[in-house]
């Protein structure tokens, strides 16, 4: 087969596979979830391995540990949640009557230079709109809990994820192996090489990041439980979850906590106090978690991680978004790699020939 036979036919091949993951996306986040879950705990079980003790006993103790945890912080975190939220809801009244004379002074000051007859339309358009969004949010919400498809992948995430994850975890090698027995033999070391790369910067990154969310969400919890910001210990884990999103999560954070700020607090100086923690946390993220924790593992600015993570989500929903930095960190790898065969190919160099000729005459003029 010619080279160019060959690259048309991987190239039908991953197109194909790229294919099916769009039509079977609907039914792929249990076998994805528990894929995810098998390459996190594979480095565990291998020390176990080392220890003697055989592989599917330590897949076992492994993903009973894993499921088992996860069980325990939702046993502790939904009800904790759940009376956050019926707290909040019980102060909602409280809040809005803060809110709106906090915001009087402005009212007053708008009236100064806007008729009275415009300024009480856009009240009503207001409160119109907020009506329409917080109906939306209700019917969304209900939508998801009543939706047959959401319950159904819920029950499969639960039932079939342990189970991919188990048989995954406890046949790695194998998978390993059989992938590099169906390598083509001509390009074996190449594939070897970049599998290697795409593994230490999904695994550095994943390790890396899950740690600058977690040093996140305590110093924010922290920092605005010492500042008596109502919910702290919500907003604070909140921020830390979404700080895998560059930005995004900081900006959501400070949205929230300024308007409980604003709603809390009568006085300008306890508001710039949040200010200031936030200031605090975006150096802190920005010039220690993310530098000593991340570095350049996965060597992707930050402005395509947010485009990976948005491309994620619309091409495949949530499971886009999990997947969305592991897919752009191994694409980033790829792509390199093409880069640096195109920079020594005759397409960038040009004609071999006329190249050298130009370098002898570039030393004859220098000499």
């Amino acid at each position: 087969m010619t080279k160019n036979k060959q690259t048309w036919l991987w190239g039908a091949l991953g197109l194909a596979f790229i294919v099916s993951l769009y039509l079977l996306k609907s039914i792929l986040l249990p076998f994805l979830a528990g894929l995810l879950v098998a390459y996190a705990m594979n480095p565990g079980v291998r020390r176990l391995e080392r220890l003697g003790i055989s592989r599917t006993f330590g897949t076992l103790f492994m993903i009973f540990s894993f499921f088992l945890l996860i069980g325990l912080l939702l046993f502790i975190a939904i009800p904790f949640i759940q009376a956050e939220l019926l707290r909040l809801s019980s102060r909602v009244p409280q809040y809005g009557e803060r809110i709106m004379g906090a915001l009087k002074p402005l009212y007053d000051e708008a009236s100064r230079y806007i008729e009275p007859q415009d300024i009480e339309r856009l009240r009503e358009l207001g409160g119109a709109y907020l009506g329409d969004v917080v109906s939306w949010g209700i019917k969304l919400f209900s939508g998801i809990l009543t939706s047959s498809l959401a319950l159904a992948n819920l029950i499969s995430l639960i039932v079939i994820t342990p189970i991919v994850a188990f048989y995954c975890l406890r046949d790695w090698n194998k998978i390993i192996e059989t992938i590099d027995r169906w390598t083509p033999r001509p390009y074996e070391l190449t594939v070897r090489r970049l599998f290697a790369e795409i593994n230490a910067t999904i695994g550095g990154f994943a390790r890396g990041q899950a740690l600058v969310c977690i040093m996140v969400g305590i110093y924010y919890s922290v920092a605005l439980t010492l500042a008596n910001l109502d919910f702290s210990l919500v907003v604070g884990p909140v921020i830390g979850v979404m700080a895998f999103i560059p930005y995004v999560g900081a900006l959501v954070g400070f949205l929230l906590s300024i308007g409980i700020a604003l709603a809390q607090f009568s006085e300008w100086s306890s508001i710039g106090v949040v200010v200031g923690i936030f200031i605090l946390g975006q150096t802190l993220e920005g010039y220690v978690f993310i530098p000593y924790f991340v570095g350049d593992r996965i060597g992707l600015h930050p402005v395509w991680i947010i485009f990976a993570l948005l491309a994620g989500g619309v091409l495949y929903g949530f499971i886009g978004i999990l997947f969305a930095l592991p897919a752009a960190a191994a694409i980033g790898v790829l792509v390199r790699y093409g880069i640096e065969i195109y920079l020594k190919s005759p397409y960038y160099l040009g004609d071999s020939s006329l190249t050298k000729k130009k370098s002898r005459e570039t030393a004859n003029s220098t000499s």
